[in-house]
């Protein structure tokens, strides 16, 4: 079931900060840091998202990583969405 835009934006303000709802997709930026590989950090997206049979599009640039998450069956962002966030959080 596709969360109201209410729903999106309560769950962003409150436990994804790092999320922004755009174009009813939630996005993430993660910058490039000197420390952290950004293929290391891609690769743990990926066994995340095929652990959890559920893939973000992922865009790696010389800049960072942007991340978005979007139910394509359900035309919008649902807890599956929600649930990969959170669980994206916790690997950088």
């Amino acid at each position: 079931m596709v969360l109201t835009v209410a729903e999106i934006e309560s769950i962003l303000r409150i436990d994804l900060k790092n999320w922004e709802f755009i174009d009813s997709m939630i996005v993430r930026f993660i910058p490039r840091n000197n420390d952290i590989s950004l293929g290391s950090i891609v690769e743990k997206i990926w066994d995340l998202a095929e652990k959890n049979d559920h893939h973000p599009d992922i865009l790696l640039t010389y800049s960072g990583i942007k991340i978005t998450l979007f139910t394509h069956d359900e035309s919008g962002v649902t807890q599956k969405d929600i649930n990969l966030a959170r669980s994206l959080e916790k690997i950088y």
